[in-house]
């Protein structure tokens, strides 16, 4: 049986636990900025917590009651940052939210929701588990993100080598649709340099992040076809090494439209 796309997340980013956190620059950047300014109180949950840092920093820095801390990925639910009395950590799949309407006072999310195949479903989970004035801060990947390395790969061969990112309008129109209302929104470049492209490649991998809607075909990739993406990614280069880039859409929202409440 073909494993579903969700499972082998799950999969992946549990076997990239122990690397994660060195690989992962661009997604504590965006943390941090997504949470300049922001306050968290009552029960707050954060989807796609990976190894917990965004968790733990919210549970030791924001005036809450109790963080859920939820990931797809057993592996990442163990490490030592959401170890903490404040921290609930449940292991569940976004698109699928375990828990009661208006459960959350505030929701927070930073890197994962790329990975859903629906944003209309998510705003909708979203909207639901929101409690009434309830609070979302989410930074997520949009279209954009990958784009030297789509790029290159597409001087190789027509085949699709990385997932599909949303445009920023398909989430936003999808919040406005289930009638949250969006405060404030801003989109940021991050980005990582490598000194090779076997290195992004490797580091890409070592985040669970090359996994691919449509699995791989087999027997396609050679070595041939590595040095011709490495020639192609040269045209990238700039002086601090070859660009992996991260466009990331911050949104800001809150739950107060009383005829879509759930």
């Amino acid at each position: 049986m073909t494993m579903l796309f969700n499972e082998r997340i799950a999969q992946r980013f549990g076997s990239a636990v122990a690397h994660y956190d060195e690989q992962a620059l661009a997604q504590r950047q965006s943390a941090q900025q997504l949470m300049v300014g922001q306050i968290l109180q009552g029960r707050v949950l954060d989807i796609g917590c990976g190894t917990g840092w965004l968790t733990r920093d919210i549970a030791e820095h924001h005036p809450i009651d109790v963080i859920v801390a939820l990931d797809i990925a057993l592996p990442m639910l163990k490490a030592e940052q959401l170890q903490h009395p404040s921290i609930i950590p449940i292991q569940a799949d976004a698109a699928f939210l375990p828990f009661q309407n208006n459960s959350f006072d505030a929701v927070v999310s930073n890197f994962a929701l790329q990975w859903l195949a629906s944003p209309q479903n998510f705003a909708q989970e979203l909207a639901r588990v929101l409690a009434k004035d309830g609070q979302f801060c989410l930074a997520i990947p949009v279209d954009g993100t990958l784009r030297e390395l789509n790029q290159a790969w597409a001087q190789l061969d027509i085949r699709r080598h990385t997932n599909q990112f949303f445009a920023t309008q398909t989430w936003l129109d999808a919040f406005r649709y289930v009638g949250l209302t969006i405060q404030s929104q801003q989109q940021s470049a991050f980005y990582q340099y490598y000194d090779s492209t076997k290195s992004l490649l490797k580091s890409l991998k070592a985040i669970g992040a090359n996994e691919l809607q449509q699995p791989r075909q087999q027997g396609l990739w050679g070595r041939g076809q590595l040095l011709a993406l490495e020639h192609a990614m040269e045209h990238y280069r700039q002086s601090q090494g070859i660009p992996l880039h991260y466009e990331v859409l911050m949104v800001y929202g809150q739950k107060v439209n009383l005829q879509h409440n759930i």
